[in-house]
């Protein structure tokens, strides 16, 4: 019997992951064929940072291809993102048995906010990150178109996990499994550990782009400890 809810749990997963599949080649096949537009929406932070697209070199006769691909890709992943989740997210429900469908749901908008919150804010620090880094050239340098793009996904998808900070912390926090106490106590402590674990995060090592990235990482910490004040 157990073999058999087993089976039919797997069954529901492949399905499930299929679907995933499905939507993420439409969201592929749209960005595809709008890829002008959306080209011109990832070289924006290189031009903010005062260079322009002539500025970008391919290396192979096959590197504008491949760079194609892989930006489509990405695109494609972070806008069906939020279907995605609900669609495998719903499949793990059973498994809190205590969590109401709203509260679920909640969940999920919430991840999916953070998510893209963090993406927004690598965007608009990718310029400063940029600045940075190539002022250290003190002599003409050669910039790989492969290698910006792979800059910004790169930021852009360890923003979007690093934002989902405070919503485990506040996941934990609610099933008792950790203190709120443990934040509240150790406030100063809690900066630190998040100003290095955004040095790791953050690539540039800029000073500007590591604040920009703690502040409002933190003060989602302290709006995660405001919110679950009642759940000590």
């Amino acid at each position: 019997m157990e073999s058999k809810k087993f089976f039919e749990h797997f069954k529901e997963l492949n399905y499930r992951i299929y679907i995933s599949l499905i939507v993420i080649v439409i969201f592929f096949t749209t960005t595809y064929i709008n890829y002008t537009s959306i080209y011109e929406i990832l070289i924006r932070p290189l031009i903010s940072a005062g260079y322009s697209t002539t500025d970008l070199v391919a290396f192979t006769i096959y590197e504008g291809f491949q760079v194609k691909i892989l930006n489509t890709f990405f695109v494609s992943l972070t806008l069906a993102i939020p279907l995605v989740i609900f669609i495998l997210g719903y499949f793990f429900k059973p498994a809190l048995d205590s969590t109401s469908h709203i509260t679920f749901l909640t969940y999920l908008i919430i991840f999916i906010t953070l998510f893209y919150l963090g993406i927004f804010s690598a965007y608009k620090t990718i310029p400063i990150g940029i600045n940075f880094l190539l002022e250290f050239n003190e002599s003409e340098f050669i910039l790989r178109s492969q290698n910006y793009f792979q800059l910004i996904s790169r930021i852009s998808i360890l923003f979007g996990l690093s934002f989902q900070t405070p919503l485990v912390i506040y996941f934990l926090i609610k099933k008792n499994i950790i203190k709120r106490t443990l934040f509240t106590n150790n406030r100063k402590e809690i900066f630190v550990f998040v100003l290095i674990f955004s040095a790791i995060i953050t690539p540039t090592g800029d000073p500007i782009t590591l604040f920009l990235f703690t502040i409002p990482l933190y003060l989602l910490i302290e709006l995660v400890l405001y919110l679950s004040k009642n759940k000590k």
